[in-house]
């Protein structure tokens, strides 16, 4: 397969076009996943005890594998969804990435980023006074990120 990428400044919006010899199902997945992600949720259905509450998906400052639970958190509460990470790290928006084996992260939200050589990576948010921790395996491409959103700015 090959994969060419034109950069063409003058287009208003994004344009993705798959050229192929027949529609096979390695395709037609790829065209599920880039259609998923692209989109993502606007709400995840999560809840607080016995109610369930529709939360913004840009409210999300993390999210963690509690036991068999995942715990929402936005800056105000928490919320728990019987799901798999894995599972909403590919329906989630590219602004999420993971930085440990239980945590993604909307690095949109990220403040400060304070580095551990030897441990974990303290993640600091704005507006909030939670915390998460960057692994040793995953802070290298989290810090790429934050560098690519900072010179975009």
């Amino acid at each position: 397969m090959k994969i060419n990428i034109d950069v063409d400044d003058s287009l208003q919006q994004d344009e993705i076009t798959i050229h192929c010899r027949e529609l096979t199902d390695e395709i037609l997945e790829l065209q599920r996943l880039l259609s998923k992600r692209q989109a993502g949720p606007q709400r995840i259905s999560a809840y607080i005890d016995d109610t369930e509450y529709y939360v913004d998906v840009k409210s999300i400052v993390f999210l963690e594998s509690d036991g068999n639970y995942i715990a929402i958190h936005t800056a105000k509460s928490i919320y728990r969804i019987r799901q798999k990470l894995y599972e909403l790290e590919e329906i989630l928006p590219r602004d999420f990435i993971r930085v440990s084996k239980s945590t993604i992260v909307n690095t949109d939200l990220i403040s400060s980023i304070k580095k551990n050589i030897t441990g974990a990576s303290e993640i600091s948010f704005r507006n909030c006074t939670k915390q998460a921790y960057a692994s040793r395996n995953y802070i290298k491409a989290l810090i790429e990120i934050m560098d690519e959103k900072r010179l975009k700015k």
